[in-house]
């Protein structure tokens, strides 16, 4: 049988140490909440500070506001801001993100995981050394401080439990649907630590010259939420990202889902590993392909008409075909008479869906063309060093020769390669093995786009550009906290963007005063960012004063259009 509730509060202390060596000494004052089941702190109040290379505490000196007359010596008043914490911990619970780390960590390293997290997403991606003095203001899942200590700590166990790690991916993933759409992709992590030996020279999305570590995602497309992530060293091609992701799948029990890659995946060897494992995708494939300009070739008339315009971009016209695609293999084991390194060939049906846009098209050949024109230029200059790209270029579509006694150099286009070149400019395919609707098809590739942003946001709503830890092991704690975070920023996300789509709907059933409210609300989200909305809301605050007789507690007031948000979005109740 369970204890009672005694509703008595726990006095506890807290040591701040500050970077000129000072120790700020508070008292906090803790008490555990029956509806949410954990601890809340009540009350901070600073009793004294500790000199630097000294023991002894100088007490606080008291401080007595004119006209301040019959307040107990023992009453206890607060101020801390709930009004962003709250939305947080609505947030939390709702997406099911902090029962899932409840379940897959023990309690102490769940609530720290969760206040770093919620710390990241309400201050847009501020270091950590912050969190300390943040805290004292904001009520997070762990009550005590968060010092350096902590969390150096918490990533280290955080990163040796995999267990917890995988079992949390598992419960995400038991989320989703019975045909789930999967968008994977990756991106890279630069440094400069020699500690972190996953770092290596390898693609560098961000151009900078030094070692990468990779970062391997998946997204769920439908939810629009992350499901898992990997990390792994910065040299690995994409095609072992594939298969590993597809190792990864068997584990989350997803039997059949829809994978949605981008064109860093597409190529032969990828689509072969899908069609042998019978893994359903959808993936971009560039016109440059010969197989691909075939089938463009062969939709063209249907491209033109009016039944092939796309209703929710009318900008873009689709036309779809079916077309035995025949992939070569190479054998990594001995099997049976087949030998290691040998290569075999089989035959998969695929579904393309061509897709064309006059408005890329123009945006292509104004750019091809200025390309060409400048590398004309350069070469008549007498330029000679130029990267391999540009001298393919120059070597297909100028025509460089020599006249005259002086071997003057003239230099000229080659329109007939040019003209076959700028013929599939607009054109793009999405390659299916799996049948899929053909504008559905392009509706859950430009949501697999939202991943980009997911990445962006990562790197800078989240201190993730750079590890800022030691070790490997820390890295992979601290990444995946920041992961929670991002599930708590996409849940948020989602959660806004479905309030905009209902604002000024069924305008019959509203009242007049409800929709100016509605169309307020509406163009205050438009113009502010994520940020700036956490930022809004951050500064509602809750005063609570306790003496032995009362409680009272009172918040900041809020203003009608702030309160139908809150609404809308679900954190609070009419």
């Amino acid at each position: 049988m369970a204890r009672k509730l005694t509703g008595k509060s726990h006095v506890g202390e807290m040591r701040e140490t500050r970077p000129n060596g000072d120790i700020y000494v508070y008292e906090r004052i803790t008490a555990y909440d029956p509806k949410t089941r954990r601890t809340r702190t009540i009350a901070t109040r600073l009793k004294g500070k500790i000199n630097a290379n000294t023991q002894e505490m100088v007490p606080t000196r008291p401080k007595h506001p004119k006209g301040q007359v019959g307040i107990l010596p023992d009453a206890v008043a607060v101020r801390q801001h709930t009004g962003l914490t709250d939305l947080l911990e609505w947030a939390g619970q709702a997406s099911g993100i902090d029962s899932d780390i409840h379940a897959a960590f023990h309690a102490g390293d769940a609530a720290k995981l969760l206040s770093i997290a919620r710390y990241w997403v309400a201050t847009d991606g501020n270091t950590l050394p912050r969190i300390e003095s943040w805290q004292n203001m904001h009520n997070l899942p762990y009550p005590h401080g968060i010092s350096e200590d902590v969390y150096c700590d918490l990533f280290k166990s955080v990163g040796c439990n995999e267990d917890g790690i995988q079992r949390y991916f598992m419960r995400r993933a038991a989320m989703l649907d019975k045909n789930p759409v999967i968008a994977l992709d990756s991106t890279t992590i630069s440094t400069y630590s020699e500690n972190q030996t996953e770092a290596r020279q390898g693609f560098n999305k961000d151009s900078d010259g030094l070692n990468t570590i990779k970062l391997v995602t998946l997204y769920s497309v439908k939810d629009r939420e992350p499901i898992a992530f990997a990390k792994q060293p910065g040299n690995i091609p994409d095609v072992i990202s594939v298969e590993n992701a597809l190792a990864q799948m068997k584990c989350f029990g997803i039997k059949t889902p829809l994978i949605v890659t981008d064109s860093g995946y597409c190529s032969e060897h990828n689509l072969a590993q899908y069609a042998k494992k019978n893994m359903k995708f959808l993936t971009i494939m560039d016109a440059s392909s010969v197989w691909i300009r075939k089938e463009i070739d062969k939709l063209t008339d249907d491209l033109k008409q009016m039944s092939a315009v796309c209703p929710f971009d009318n900008f873009i016209s689709g036309a779809g075909s079916t077309v035995m695609h025949t992939f070569k293999w190479q054998r990594r084991r001995n099997r049976g008479d087949k030998t290691a390194g040998e290569f075999e060939t089989f035959t998969r049906r695929l579904h393309v869906y061509v897709f064309q846009s006059p408005e890329r098209k123009i945006q292509r050949e104004f750019a091809f063309k200025k390309d060409l024109m400048e590398l004309k230029r350069q070469v008549e200059e007498g330029q000679t060093e130029f990267t391999t790209a540009a001298e393919n270029k120059i070597a297909k579509y100028l025509i460089c020769k020599r006249i005259g006694r002086g071997g003057q150099l003239k230099v000229s286009f080659n329109d007939d390669a040019i003209q076959t070149a700028m013929k599939y400019f607009g054109f793009f395919a999405l390659v299916a093995n799996q049948p899929v609707e053909l504008f559905t098809s392009l509706e859950y590739y430009r949501l697999r786009e939202k991943i980009e942003e997911l990445f962006a946001d990562q790197k800078g709503s989240f201190d993730s550009r750079r590890p800022r830890v030691w070790y490997p092991d820390n890295l992979r704690g601290r990444q995946f906290a920041q992961f929670i975070g991002l599930g708590y920023y996409c849940y948020i996300s989602k959660k806004i963007k479905e309030v905009q789509q209902q604002l000024g709907k069924n305008k019959e059933s509203k009242s007049e005063k409800r929709l100016k409210l509605e169309k307020q609300l509406a163009k205050w989200l438009e113009t502010h960012s994520f940020a700036q909305i956490m930022d809004w809301f951050d500064c509602i605050e809750t005063t609570t004063v306790i003496t032995e007789t009362v409680k009272v507690r009172w918040s900041t007031e809020t203003i009608e259009r702030d309160r139908l948000f809150l609404e809308l979005l679900g954190v609070s109740k009419k």
